[in-house]
């Protein structure tokens, strides 16, 4: 729309426009905003911002900035304020300004601001006067309630359904009953009953004459006169007086007449309280002739406008001049409607009285027409100021709610059930998107885009709500938002009024946007059924699934295989390349098996490495061993990490269900077993259940059984084997292996337990006792064969991941034996210095903080590198027997060995050459420059006893050899 046309339209509604230009800072007004100040079109009109702001009242001005800078902060959707502004003859007027910037800078701060002034004075006064009005409304029902308690008559006042509302306690005195009784049964045939069954009515029940007598008997409202006497049963003469009220009720009062009969003083008593009640209906009534310019009033409209008729004398236009423009307007159109001639016309209307007063009334006014004019227009008028005082205040409570709920971001909505309407606040449009043109007014707006799935549950959980069986209606469901998507959103409400039968008639709510809150949950339930890393089912789906298709296969005699695999070499790939790149392995892992399997499997990560897959509807074995051969070779084929092929391979174990087993837990322990046949035959295959595999599980358990009683029995032993100094040839060092002396099974192979030890983490406890006797060991040895003489003892990586803390203590146990930490050298393989785990790295550094020596054992068979010797304080490296065990002269064996030792030495680290078997080996190896032999050429492990002897045939046998000539090697 042209910006001209709306100026032109809100100058026509009486609204004065201005327009503040903050870059150019100037402030420009149209002529009805001068004409609101007093201003005509010749006046000289002054524009800009300062001479704006000092037309301004000095106490209001603070009230214009804030409103300003909420609304630039975006905390109010547009600027609104009501202030007071200087006018031409120098009288304050209260304006209400209104605006919004229509043009914002490029860097987002406002630049030009548009908005309107509208006249408010009389608005402002009229509240004042309501006010004043209300308190003496107040006053007068306080007064009421004064007059009601402090008269002796009983009274009360019944609509016009015979529903007594209002009544004092004389009227319980005068006919004897009791308040709670009439509190319960409030109704004009409820009390009558009661006199009747009492007796009330009985054959003492003296009246004027017999109609009346009948009228009475028979409840006949209408013709029962508006005064009678009646004798109660106990002697006591009552007098009724009856009042038909305008809405048609009845005022009627009870007057105990036994001392005072027809007493002149009660008579004028009541005659002041039945005023007083007639007053207090506020109900008028006019006639107008506007054919004869005739006028009637009752009373009513003269209390009602203020008027002593004494002294004022109505007209035709009489009641017109007390209203307001608006409502004379309305009620001219009404009149001059000659096309359509109401007969009927009903309205609430807005008037000043002669005093001064704003007040409302209702009017419903019949008409008659004649020659196309009003001929009679008959009106009845009461006064409903305090109800739309009520209203008001009503209206201003819900907008506060409204607001305070609209701030916590709920959108609201108010239905009027009866008449099918409801309101939409513009939080609640913005939810989904709307505007107040996209949708009407109506219940069905929301409801038709709600979600099928969501519908039914909607509809109980209200009807649960109208039907009272629950005490507020709250719902969560999904609706269609404008652009076509579903939110979800809470919708809580309640019944706030119900008609006479107790249906809805009214009730309000608010919509909370929980979408954000639904996908959290959803987002929840994913992660607890799913792997975060690949996206395939976790541990707890794979149960779930296998638990439907064990089921399925019970109904359908079929059979399933449960797959579990691990990718070999995993461990290497994650500590060389970064975890990172670990992932990516497994992500791409993942996806190749799914691309093996069919859409009914399932395959599900356990963890780290670790993959567990369902064939569900198995064929035959040929089937599911071309899959395994699948699956071995798709994970074979390179994975491209970091730009470079890398190549792992995988281990599976693999069980039948039912023939294996037909519970989970067993199914999972068969493929367990399986996997770990797999991995013991060499990795990169396949291995289905047996019962071997059975027995062998159980034969580890047995054996992590006995290793706990040999710790407590004391069936270990240390044997050591002597290590040469090659250069000197004195039994310079000696290495601690342990020993088990099974009380069964005689000597088990530390080759056989050792890895049992270490999977059950009792290689801990067993770690900790080797150390403790090498170490005291050390201390003999020290004193009785050399005070350098060191004990080398082998830690397992588990006891470094475990990371005991008294391991961390081996350098004060030492100390506290009197020995240094060189006493000990602690023996660890090439693998633990793959491990990237910070904890290892602290560990071997405590190690040598502690003075304790570290040894590289098995050197050249795992994967070795330069930069594990650099980056750890490594002492000795010892070259494995694998090299040694084929040592000849120029063979490739013996230049190896050649190679490790300069490497070595070059770093300033000691070598040790095991499985040294001959004289020939120990040659080569000394020729070579290698500083230590160990092996069965020198001696087999032997007890500590065996050991002292042999050191001692050692020293002798040394101590010949050099006395004589001999060949090399034959002092060892």
């Amino acid at each position: 729309m042209p910006e001209q046309v709306w100026r032109d339209a809100l100058e026509g509604a009486g609204e004065g426009i201005w327009e503040w230009d903050i870059v150019q800072g100037t402030h420009t007004q149209s002529l009805r905003w001068w004409e609101i100040l007093g201003y005509g079109a010749d006046d000289p009109r002054p524009q800009g911002y300062n001479e704006f702001a000092q037309r301004v009242h000095p106490d209001d001005w603070p009230r214009v900035l804030q409103a300003s800078e909420a609304y630039l902060s975006h905390k109010v959707p547009r600027f609104s304020v009501e202030f007071r502004m200087r006018c031409k003859d120098g009288q304050w007027k209260w304006i209400h300004s209104q605006a919004v910037v229509v043009a914002w800078n490029d860097n987002g701060s406002p630049a030009r601001m548009v908005g309107t002034h509208t006249d408010i004075d009389a608005n402002r006064q009229m509240q004042n006067s309501l006010i004043a009005f209300n308190a003496r409304l107040q006053e007068q029902a306080d007064q009421l309630r004064t007059t009601l308690s402090s008269i002796t008559q009983g009274v009360y006042l019944s609509d016009a359904q015979g529903h007594i509302h209002t009544y004092n306690q004389q009227l319980c005195d005068i006919l004897k009953i009791d308040p709670q009784w009439l509190q319960a049964h409030p109704t004009r045939q409820a009390l009558a009953d009661l006199q009747e069954k009492r007796g009330d009515f009985g054959p003492n029940f003296s009246l004027v004459d017999a109609a009346a007598r009948t009228a009475i008997a028979q409840r006949d409202e209408e013709n029962i006169p508006a005064r009678y006497q009646r004798q109660t049963t106990d002697g006591r003469t009552i007098e009724v007086c009856t009042r038909k009220l305008a809405n048609g009720g009845l005022a009627r009062t009870f007057t105990d007449l036994t001392d005072y009969v027809k007493s002149e003083a009660a008579r004028a008593q009541f005659d002041d309280m039945l005023a007083a009640v007639q007053r207090i209906s506020r109900v008028g009534c006019a006639v107008s002739n506007y054919i004869d310019q005739t006028v009637q009033w009752t009373d009513g409209i003269y209390r009602i406008l203020d008027a002593d008729p004494a002294t004022y004398t109505p007209t035709i236009g009489s009641i017109r001049q007390f209203l307001t423009p608006a409502s004379r307007d309305e009620l001219l159109a009404v009149l001059k409607d000659k096309e359509h001639q109401p007969t009927q016309h009903e309205a609430e209307q807005e008037l000043i009285t002669l005093t001064g007063r704003h007040i409302w009334v209702k009017t419903i006014a019949y008409m008659t027409w004649k020659d196309g004019r009003v001929h009679t227009r008959t009106s009845v008028m009461q006064d409903i100021t305090e109800y739309k005082m009520v209203q008001a205040r009503l209206r201003e409570n819900e907008e506060r709610w409204k607001l305070a709920l609209e701030s916590a971001g709920d959108g609201v909505w108010d239905w009027h059930i009866a008449q099918g309407h409801e309101f939409f606040s513009q939080r609640l449009l913005d939810i989904y998107g709307f505007t107040e043109e996209d949708l009407q007014r109506s219940p069905e707006e929301i409801d038709r885009r709600t979600h099928p799935d969501d519908v039914e549950k909607m509809r109980q959980d209200r009807a649960d709500h109208f039907a009272g069986r629950t005490p507020s209606y709250h719902n969560e469901h999904r609706v269609q938002c404008k652009d076509g998507k579903w939110k979800w959103v809470l919708s809580r409400g309640m019944v706030i009024s119900r008609d006479a039968q107790g249906q809805p008639l009214r009730m309000i709510g608010t919509h909370t946007d929980i979408t954000a809150r639904k996908e959290a949950e959803a987002a929840i339930r994913h992660q607890a059924m799913f792997d975060a890393l690949t996206g395939l089912p976790n541990r707890r789906m794979l149960r779930d699934r296998l638990e439907q298709e064990i089921k399925r296969c019970q109904r359908d005699g079929q059979q399933l295989a449960v797959l579990f695999m691990d990718l070999d070499h995993f461990k290497e790939i994650n500590d060389t390349l970064g975890h990172d790149q670990g992932d990516v392995l497994l992500v791409e892992a993942a996806r190749r098996i799914q691309s093996c399997l069919r859409a009914s499997d399932t395959v599900a990560r356990m963890g780290g490495d670790e993959f567990t897959m369902v064939l569900s509807e198995m064929e035959d074995a040929t089937h599911l061993e071309g899959l395994l051969q699948k699956l071995l070779q798709t994970l074979s084929t390179a994975f491209v990490l970091n730009g470079e092929p890398r190549y792992v391979s995988a281990s599976i174990g693999v069980t039948i269900y039912p023939l294996d087993g037909q519970d989970i837990e067993v199914l999972f322990k068969n493929a367990d077993q399986a996997l770990y046949a797999a991995k013991g035959a060499g990795r990169n295959r396949f291995s289905f259940f047996t019962p071997a595999l059975q027995e062998a599980a159980q034969k580890r358990v047995r054996m992590t059984q006995d290793l706990r009683k040999a710790l407590q029995d004391s069936q270990f032993r240390i044997v050591y084997q002597p290590i040469v100094h090659m250069e000197t040839g004195l039994i310079h060092k000696a290495e601690a292996l342990i020993r088990w002396q099974h009380p069964t099974q005689g000597l088990v192979s530390p080759a056989e337990f050792i890895p049992v030890a270490e999977s059950s983490g009792l290689i801990v406890e067993i770690g900790q006792w080797v150390f403790e006797q090498a170490a005291a060991q050390a201390r003999a040895w020290r004193q009785q064969i050399a005070p350098d003489f060191q004990v080398s003892i082998n830690k397992s990586p588990v006891q470094f991941q475990r990371a005991d803390p008294r391991c961390a203590a081996w350098g004060d146990v030492l100390q506290s034996l009197g020995l240094p930490g060189s006493a000990l050298v602690v023996e660890i393989t090439e693998g633990l210095l793959l491990d990237k785990a910070e904890g290892v790295a602290e560990q071997l550094l405590s190690l040598g903080d502690a003075g304790i020596q570290v040894s590289l054992d098995d050197f050249g068979t795992g994967y070795s590198s330069l930069a594990y010797l650099q980056r750890f304080d490594i002492d000795f490296i010892k070259i494995d027997q694998s090299f040694v065990r084929h040592l000849v002269r120029d063979s490739t064996d013996l230049a190896l060995c050649k190679a490790i030792i300069a490497m070595a030495h070059a770093l300033g680290i000691q070598v040790v050459a095991e499985g040294v078997e001959t004289a020939g080996h120990f040659a080569l190896l000394r020729e070579a420059g290698c500083d230590y032999a160990q092996g069965y050429f020198i001696s087999r492990p032997v007890p500590i006893e065996a050991f002292e002897a042999l050191v001692q045939q050692h020293h002798q046998q040394r101590a010949q050899a050099q006395s004589g000539p001999g060949v090399d090697g034959a002092g060892i």
